[in-house]
């Protein structure tokens, strides 16, 4: 797919849900086409960001289609997992051609955790340095075990679907919440938290650039698991227990409709999890100090939470509060065209954090370099 392409289904396989999107690039901007879909992932369909069953995804996909009325076979998709995929920005010294790869071959092995021998990667040049730091240059470097990217790809191609692209998940982020915002962000140091089911990965963007990758292994499952262990050992119901009870907020008596017992639930889940959001939101700040020191001088003027647990109520008001800057729920959908009639905006400001990863992906071809 070219540059300029004018309809791609963006594709996020995750171990719980299968999350997509697509998008439509027109004269009057990207419009939302058919109902953007976060599904659960079939039991066992997927291990650690790798897909293992390919044919209960591949079916999963082909009902995801069917049903949300999408109508572009073309996929762009993402692969994410520590396990499986790395994604680091290399600050080195100017240079290109075979110099340049050299230097990323040496870069490969000193950072990939996998054989190199059974990896896929790509690198680009993302910004040069000036003043002090000039004759330096950042690379974006990118690397899949291979066995992973040809999984996602048979099953999508068993839904007979057209993998067009592969892509990583910080650069589709970037994508739908800053790189085509109207507000300014291309033009500031942003930072997005990722909250994923596995993973809470951290992007540092500046001007519109991915500056800084890191992830962390408290996330979405770190919640769910303490729910498990001190409140009821089924899996289902402790996720069903975070989704509906878990909250971030001061709880001073019961909301509004809210029982007695209810509010109880709510005031023992908002404990358990205390932990391990907390250690979120610690590590959150630890890496937006650390960017600091090696930035002095620049400011992150906001942190946008996206992934599905950053819909926990009160969470980015903890966390502006935590790190002392100003947090929002991210909802890449206040920048794309849709209709009302087939798709509500509450429907897609509650699945936005969700499916962020998914509309990134959709945008890849449609936005200018």
């Amino acid at each position: 797919m070219a540059r300029g392409a004018t309809n791609a289904l963006g594709l996020d396989i995750g171990g719980n849900a299968i999350k997509a999107v697509q998008l439509h690039k027109g004269r009057e901007g990207l419009r939302v086409v058919g109902i953007p879909a976060s599904v659960p992932t079939p039991a066992s369909g997927v291990a650690g960001g790798v897909v293992v069953d390919g044919e209960a995804i591949a079916d999963a996909l082909a009902e995801m289609v069917r049903t949300h009325g999408f109508t572009t076979k073309d996929v762009i998709a993402s692969v994410g997992g520590s396990t499986s995929v790395t994604v680091r920005v290399a600050s080195m010294p100017q240079m290109s051609g075979r110099e340049l790869r050299d230097a990323m071959d040496y870069e490969l092995d000193r950072q990939v955790p996998f054989p190199i021998d059974q990896v896929i990667y790509d690198y680009q040049v993302i910004d040069f340095a000036a003043g002090d730091e000039a004759g330096e240059m950042n690379v974006l470097l990118a690397a899949a075990q291979e066995d992973m990217v040809n999984a996602h790809v048979a099953a999508i191609t068993d839904a007979h679907l057209q993998p067009i692209h592969i892509d990583v998940e910080p650069l589709a982020l970037s994508r739908a919440l800053v790189n085509v915002s109207t507000n300014g962000y291309n033009e500031q140091t942003v930072a997005i938290a990722h909250i994923g089911a596995t993973q809470t990965e951290i992007s540092v963007i500046r001007q519109g650039l991915l500056a800084f990758v890191r992830a962390i292994p408290t996330a979405g499952e770190s919640l769910t698991a303490a729910i498990r262990q001190e409140i009821t050992a089924d899996d289902t119901q402790a996720e069903q227990a975070k989704r509906q009870f878990a909250d971030a907020r001061q709880l001073s008596g019961p909301a509004p409709g809210e029982s007695e017992e209810a509010h109880r639930t709510r005031e023992a889940i908002q404990q358990v999890i205390s932990e391990p959001l907390f250690e979120v939101i610690t590590e959150l700040g630890r890496t937006l100090d650390f960017y600091r020191r090696q930035h002095p001088g620049e400011d992150v003027a906001l942190v946008l939470l996206s992934g599905g647990s950053a819909v926990i109520p009160g969470l980015a008001e903890l966390v502006g509060t935590e790190t002392g800057v100003k947090a929002e729920v991210a909802n890449p959908y206040q920048y794309l065209i849709y209709d009302t009639e087939s798709v509500s905006e509450a429907y897609l400001r509650d699945i936005g954090p969700a499916t962020t990863i998914a509309a990134g992906l959709a945008m890849r071809d449609m936005l200018p370099e």
